[in-house]
């Protein structure tokens, strides 16, 4: 595999030791029937760190989606690469903010248009790449796992410290 976890991520680097025990396994296998279920869950488990790697920013769905798109041939891949290219539209022109308030609403708030339009294009780029995963005759989780590398690909922490806020308020 091309795409690794990163020593900053046990989870990710559980799932990778998960996957070379089952390549171990069907390596190993005799049995035809035994070796089947060894491949399915094998591609269970890659699919697992695809989605993995993609939801804590270590493999970019956009990245995958540029090197794999849907098959010209699907529909549903079609409509959901349709979703993806509207909702990158919205994102390259998002509207202003409307104008905030000292209770951090609109201009003056957390987060601006922009970045909910920026959240809900990488959930719409994550869909259509596990639906393409999920596709026969599609790209299998194995083929992005091994053509494709890991690196920090959006500018947060890589590891989860919290939900950025506090009630600290309420205790006073």
């Amino acid at each position: 595999m091309a795409v690794v976890a990163p020593s900053t991520d046990p989870a990710g680097a559980a799932i990778d030791a998960q996957v070379a025990t089952i390549q171990g396994l069907i390596t190993s296998a005799r049995n035809p029937a035994v070796l089947a279920q060894y491949q399915q869950y094998l591609n269970q488990v890659q699919v697992e760190a695809v989605d993995h790697y993609m939801v804590t920013g270590w493999l970019n769905a956009a990245a995958i989606l540029a090197a794999y798109p849907a098959p010209a041939w699907d529909s549903v891949g079609a409509a959901l690469t349709a979703r993806v290219a509207f909702l990158q539209n919205l994102v390259n022109n998002a509207p202003a903010a409307p104008p905030g308030n000292a209770d951090g609403y609109g201009g003056a708030g957390w987060v601006t248009v922009a970045q909910n339009y920026q959240q809900q294009l990488y959930a719409a780029q994550i869909v259509l790449v596990e639906h393409i995963m999920s596709l026969p005759g599609g790209t299998t989780a194995a083929t992005i796992l091994a053509n494709l590398t890991g690196s920090q690909s959006f500018p947060f922490e890589y590891s989860f410290n919290s939900v950025g806020f506090t009630d600290a308020w309420i205790d006073d």
